[in-house]
């Protein structure tokens, strides 16, 4: 009864083939905010490689804020390269650096950025990537910082 049991179990598990995620060649358009204080349009490109697992990824960032009342508007703008180091089927984990420009009325900053993230594909979204990150920034400039950063869910891209 046993085996027949393990036997009727075994049957409906489907088998399928785990691959990476290939994003190989493909061009992204989205949104984030780990780069900058200010939403921005990101628009990234992955590069084509002899591997489907790595994964090495341009971005370039953009994004405005002119409501800001007393400093004259916000602006970021910045571009980022990320490195797959470990790549699943519906996620791949990446390490990035970037570097950017920060300007806030009359202040100009330069922003450096190491850190780390995920971007993950839901179940029947294959195209529709969301982003988690965190790392640190590295502001000099008139008022030079180090700040650690956590954007928790606050990116998404569409792959073509």
């Amino acid at each position: 009864m046993t085996r027949l049991l393990l036997f009727l179990f075994a049957l409906l598990l489907p088998s399928t083939a785990v691959e990476a995620k290939d994003l190989r060649g493909r061009y992204g358009i989205g949104f984030n905010q780990q780069f900058g204080h200010v939403s921005a349009v990101s628009a990234r490109y992955a590069l084509p490689t002899s591997s489907h697992v790595v994964n090495v990824h341009l971005e370039g960032n953009f994004g405005l804020d002119t409501g800001e009342k007393d400093a004259g508007g916000n602006v970021f703008y910045g571009a980022r390269v990320l490195y797959g180091v470990l790549a699943e089927d519906n996620m791949n984990l990446f390490i990035a650096g970037g570097a950017g420009g920060l300007t806030n009325g009359e202040n100009n900053t330069v922003r450096l950025q190491p850190s780390m993230g995920t971007d993950f594909f839901l179940f029947g979204l294959d195209n529709l990537g969301f982003t988690i990150e965190s790392g640190l920034n590295l502001d000099l400039g008139q008022h030079s910082r180090v700040k650690t950063t956590a954007s928790m869910a606050a990116g998404a891209h569409y792959w073509f």
